[in-house]
């Protein structure tokens, strides 16, 4: 029986922040709530106009740390500069907009007591709107399934928000890429997989915030990262290839693109689509898109099926 409460238990938590004092709170506060785990926070202020340890002094927050960068270095190099720090065997990383279920890291402690092999954990995630509207659900696989697919697709649901790592881990693989931002959290996973066997909870223990200043809102950074994660991860060591599916990134980057307005940018990624789904493809999601965009303005996110745990967490952050 594992005793989460001791030393060998401790967690740091690293939350790179930037401009999001009022999210950022919210998310302090989940992270703070965390049952039978005692956690170290560092926040790491990427160059913000709005200081974070000002919000977080104004909040009384005295034992969370707080790191400034004078000027912007981006989310990977925010969150390498608070693992630098980490003095505990786990560290974990939330971004600054996310939230977390009061058990999400015990939950996993025990996962991995249970999975010796296993270094790193990661858990489902709910998908939720300002009003904490859940939107989507992303359910982790199984175990195998996660190693298979991850050369095509992020199958560790949450972001970089769902994951624990034995912090000797985290520096084996050498952090987060710097040199991406979007898919900094795919490259990260890619490189765990191929280390350690990976604990999966299947239970909805982060909430994943879904909105207009998402790096994911950006489809041609996101193109862009994509070719480097091929070119990057090319060969392998297990003998395998990086493969991104290419007609149902560009589809998806041309119904991003449409849905923030970008006409030019829609077409240019159908032209792309067209050459690996064909015409047909094309034509049957125009309708799908503009009809997607229209309902979400209409009548807001869809029905999923209830969770009551789910909803009881939830439910502290609806109103903030």
């Amino acid at each position: 029986m594992v005793d989460h409460a001791s030393a060998s238990s401790a967690v740091t938590v690293v939350i790179p922040t930037h401009n999001r004092p009022r999210l950022l709170l919210r998310t302090l506060d989940s992270v703070l709530h965390q049952k039978n785990v005692e956690v170290d926070v560092v926040v790491v202020d990427d160059g913000g106009a709005v200081r974070a340890a000002d919000a977080v002094a104004e909040r009384g927050l005295d034992a969370v740390r707080v790191i400034r960068h004078d000027r912007s270095r981006g989310v990977s190099a925010a969150r390498n500069v608070g693992l630098e720090t980490v003095r505990t065997p786990w560290v974990a990383f939330v971004d600054d907009d996310d939230l977390w279920a009061p058990t999400k890291l015990d939950e996993q402690l025990r996962a991995m007591a249970d999975q010796p092999a296993a270094r790193w954990s990661c858990v489902d995630a709910a998908h939720v709107d300002s009003a904490m509207n859940v939107v989507a659900h992303n359910r982790v696989v199984t175990a195998d399934d996660l190693h298979a697919n991850i050369i095509r697709r992020n199958s560790v649901p949450g972001g970089g928000s769902g994951l624990l790592v034995d912090t000797e881990l985290a520096r084996e693989v050498g952090g987060f890429d710097e040199d991406i931002s979007i898919l900094a959290d795919w490259d990260f996973n890619l490189r765990l997989s191929l280390r350690s066997p990976v604990a999966v909870v299947q239970q909805l223990l982060v909430a994943y915030f879904v909105h207009a200043d998402s790096m994911y809102h950006n489809p041609e950074g996101v193109a862009r990262e994509l070719g480097y994660l091929e070119r990057k991860h090319s060969a392998l060591p297990d003998g395998r290839s990086f493969e991104f599916r290419r007609g149902f990134w560009y589809v998806n980057l041309a119904r991003m693109s449409h849905e923030l307005g970008d006409d030019r940018g829609a077409v240019a990624f159908r032209a792309k689509a067209l050459g690996y789904v064909g015409p047909a493809r094309i034509v049957r999601e125009i309708p799908r898109w503009v009809g997607k965009a229209v309902k979400r303005q209409r009548v807001g996110p869809p029905s999923w099926p209830a969770d009551e745990a789910l909803d009881q967490w939830l439910l502290r952050y609806s109103s903030t």
